[in-house]
C-alpha cells in the first residue's frame, strides 16, 4: 500500500471521527498523526514540526491575549457601553451583532461570545424579550467578525503562514479586511432583516417571553424517615409546596431516574429530583423534612452570594461529574442547582456529566472576589447574571491592557516587528501588570493548540505525497475551461460544507494545499484561491456542530438542528455572491 492511499484513508477516517463528535479534536488529530508516523507516511522528525510552527504559536498568543482582555474588564466596559443606549428590539439586535463582529476581529470568537452572552441575556430578561431572537444572530456575528483581520480566527493565521511557506510572502494583518469587512457587514444586515422570520422562538417550561426560567433549578432531595410528606401523593405535595415546584423524577437504586405519576405516593428514603427556585428549596427542606441527597448538592451553606453561569465549549467540566467540580472548586464555589434544556435527566444529578450550554447556579463561599473569578475562568464558566458580584477591575488596569494590545496590533500591522514578537511582548506586558498570572499554561486552550500542531504535519504530507497535485489535476480536467470565478466558487462552497461539520482550523489546514495547487496548475495568482479558503473556513452556519459559538447557544436558545440551516443557507448564498467578486477585484 503506497503512501497516497494510506494518507487518503487516514484523512477519511479522521474526517469521520471529526463529524461524529464522540472524541475531542486534539485526541483524534494526534491519533491520526501517530498512525501516519507508524505507517511511515510522515517521518518522525517532521511529526513535531507543528509544535514550533508560527501558526500554532500565534494562535496560542492570541488566545492568551483574548483571555487577558476579558480579565481586564472588557466585558464590563462593553456592557456599560450598551447600557447607555435604550434600543428597541431591532436596534439592540444590530447593536449587539456589530459589537460582536468588531470584538471578534481582534479576540477569539468564543471570547467575543463570552463577553456578550451574559449582556444579551440580562438585557432580554430586563426588557421582556425572547432571547432566542438574539442568540443565533449573536453567534453568527461572532463568527463573521473573525474574517476581518489576521488574528480574528485561526484559519486566517493558518492561511497567512501557509502562503509564507508556499511563496515566501505571508498575508499582512489587514489583508483579510478588504473582503472580510464587506462580507461581514452585508451578512449582519441580512441576518438583522430575516432572522426574525426564519428562526422560531420556542417557549421553555412556563416561561412566557424569557429565554429560560432562571428562577428555577434542579435539586436532588432525599425524603427523611420523619418527613411530613410521607404518604402524600405527588400532586398533593406539589400543591402544598407551591411556587411552581415540580418533581421531575425519582432516583432509583442504580442511579437512574424514573418518571413520577401524580397519584404516586411519597415514601421514606426516596430521592426526588425537583425543579424549584433556590430560595424556595430551603423552605421545602425545612417544612417537609427533606434532606440533601448524599451531600451531593449544598443548599443550606453559608454563602456570600449566588451567580448563574453557563458551561462554555472549552470548559474543563465537559464530560465530568459533580465529584470533579467539588474537588476543584469546593473552596470557592458550591453547586446549588443546574438547568438543562428540556430537563430530561435519566440519572441523579451527582451522576450527570456536564454538557455545553448547561446553566449552573453557584453559591459563592469565598468572599475574595478575584479568587472566585479566577476559579470560574479556570473551569471555563461564563457568568450569565449575579446579584452582587462585580467583575470590573480598575479603569487604569483596563487602559493599560488596551494600550499594550493596541500597540501590538499597530506594530504588527505596519510590519515594524512580526506578529509573534508583537503579541509576545503584549502577553508579557499583561503578565507585568498582573492581568495574566505568571502561570500562563492554564490560560491556553490546549485542545485547539494540540489539534493544530497535529494537523499541520498531516497537511504538509498531503503535499509531499503528491495527493494535492493529483487532486488539483483532476479538478482542473473536470472543470475544463470554466472561468476562474466558477472555480473559486466551487472551492468556496466545498470549504463551506466541510467547515460545517469539522473544526474550522482543520478545514483550513486540509483545503489550503488543494487550493494552492489548483492555482499553480492554472498559472493563476495564489492569493484569490487562498482567500476563498479563508472565507469558507469561517462560514460554519448550517449546523450547530460546525463552530463552538453555534453549539454554545443551541441549548440556551432552544434551537433545533434545522434552525441553523434555515438562517445559515441564505447567509452562505450571500457570502458566496459577495465575496468572490470582492476577492477577484482585490487580488486578481
Amino acid at each position: 500500500m503506497n503512501d497516497q492511499l494510506i494518507l487518503s484513508l487516514a484523512i477519511v477516517v479522521l474526517l469521520a471521527f471529526f463529524i461524529s463528535g464522540k472524541y475531542r479534536y486534539d485526541f483524534v488529530s494526534l491519533s491520526a498523526l501517530a498512525f501516519l508516523v507508524l505507517a511511515g507516511v510522515i517521518d518522525i522528525s517532521d511529526a513535531f514540526t507543528g509544535l514550533s510552527h508560527p501558526a500554532v504559536i500565534t494562535v496560542g498568543l492570541v488566545l492568551l491575549i483574548s483571555k487577558g482582555l476579558q480579565d481586564a474588564g472588557l466585558a464590563a466596559v462593553t456592557g456599560n457601553f450598551i447600557n447607555k443606549f435604550k434600543p428597541s428590539e431591532i436596534q439592540f439586535l444590530f447593536l449587539v451583532m456589530f459589537i460582536a463582529a468588531i470584538l471578534s476581529s481582534f479576540i477569539n470568537n468564543i471570547g467575543a461570545m463570552a463577553l456578550l452572552l451574559p449582556i444579551t441575556l440580562a438585557t432580554c430578561q430586563r426588557m421582556g424579550w425572547h432571547a432566542g431572537k438574539f442568540l443565533m444572530p449573536l453567534a453568527f456575528a461572532s463568527i463573521l467578525g473573525g474574517m476581518n483581520t489576521l488574528i480574528g480566527t485561526p484559519p486566517n493565521i493558518i492561511i497567512a503562514e501557509f502562503k509564507k511557506d508556499f511563496d515566501g510572502v505571508a498575508f499582512s494583518f489587514f489583508d483579510f479586511s478588504y473582503v472580510g469587512i464587506v462580507v461581514s457587514f452585508l451578512s449582519i444586515v441580512l441576518i438583522g432583516l430575516i432572522s426574525r422570520f426564519l428562526v422560531k422562538q420556542r417557549k421553555l417550561s412556563n416561561s412566557l417571553s424569557h429565554l429560560i426560567d432562571l428562577d428555577n433549578y434542579l435539586f436532588e432531595f432525599v425524603v427523611s424517615d420523619s418527613s411530613s410528606a410521607i404518604g402524600m401523593t405527588i400532586a398533593g405535595f406539589v400543591k402544598l409546596a407551591g411556587k411552581d415546584t415540580e418533581i421531575l423524577g425519582i432516583v432509583n437504586e442504580n442511579g437512574s431516574v424514573s418518571k413520577v405519576r401524580n397519584n404516586s405516593k411519597i415514601r421514606p428514603n426516596q430521592h426526588l429530583v425537583m425543579k424549584v427556585a433556590p430560595d424556595h428549596a430551603a423552605f421545602i427542606q425545612d417544612n417537609f423534612g427533606f434532606e440533601k441527597a448524599n451531600d451531593d448538592l449544598d443548599i443550606n451553606e453559608e454563602l456570600v452570594d449566588e451567580i448563574e453561569v453557563v458551561i462554555s465549549p472549552s470548559s474543563r467540566l465537559l464530560g465530568r461529574k459533580l465529584n470533579y467540580f467539588k474537588k476543584v472548586a469546593y473552596e470557592e464555589l458550591v453547586l446549588l442547582g443546574m438547568w438543562r434544556k428540556g430537563a430530561k435527566f435519566r440519572t441523579s444529578l451527582a451522576k450527570q456529566s456536564f454538557k455545553i450550554g448547561d446553566v449552573l447556579l453557584l453559591g459563592i463561599r469565598d468572599p475574595a472576589e478575584e479568587d472566585v473569578i479566577a476559579k470560574m475562568n479556570y473551569l471555563g464558566l461564563m457568568p450569565i447574571q449575579s446579584r452582587d458580584i462585580s467583575t470590573l477591575p480598575s479603569r487604569s488596569r483596563f487602559l493599560k491592557a488596551l494600550i499594550f494590545f493596541t500597540s501590538a496590533v499597530l506594530l504588527a500591522a505596519f510590519n515594524v516587528i512580526n506578529v509573534i514578537t508583537a503579541f509576545l511582548v503584549c502577553v508579557l506586558g499583561f503578565v507585568g501588570i498582573k492581568i495574566l498570572k505568571s502561570n500562563l499554561y492554564k490560560h491556553i486552550e490546549w485542545p485547539i493548540v494540540m489539534m493544530l500542531a497535529a494537523m499541520i504535519p498531516i497537511g504538509q504530507a498531503l503535499e509531499t505525497t503528491g495527493i494535492t497535485a493529483n487532486v488539483a489535476s483532476q479538478i482542473i480536467s473536470i472543470a475544463g475551461n470554466l472561468d476562474i470565478f466558477w472555480i473559486l466558487m466551487i472551492i468556496l462552497i466545498f470549504t463551506m460544507l466541510i467547515t460545517d461539520v469539522i473544526n474550522n482550523a482543520a478545514t483550513a489546514v486540509i483545503m489550503a494545499p488543494f487550493a494552492a495547487n489548483i492555482a499553480t496548475q492554472l498559472n493563476a495568482p495564489i492569493e484569490p484561491f487562498l482567500m476563498v479558503v479563508a472565507v469558507g473556513a469561517s462560514c460554519a452556519f448550517l449546523t450547530p456542530i460546525g463552530h463552538q459559538c453555534n453549539t454554545l447557544v443551541m441549548g440556551p436558545g432552544n434551537y433545533k438542528f434545522t434552525d441553523y440551516w434555515k438562517l445559515g443557507l441564505p447567509l452562505d448564498i450571500l457570502i458566496v455572491l459577495a465575496s468572490i467578486p470582492m476577492i477577484l477585484f482585490v487580488w486578481l
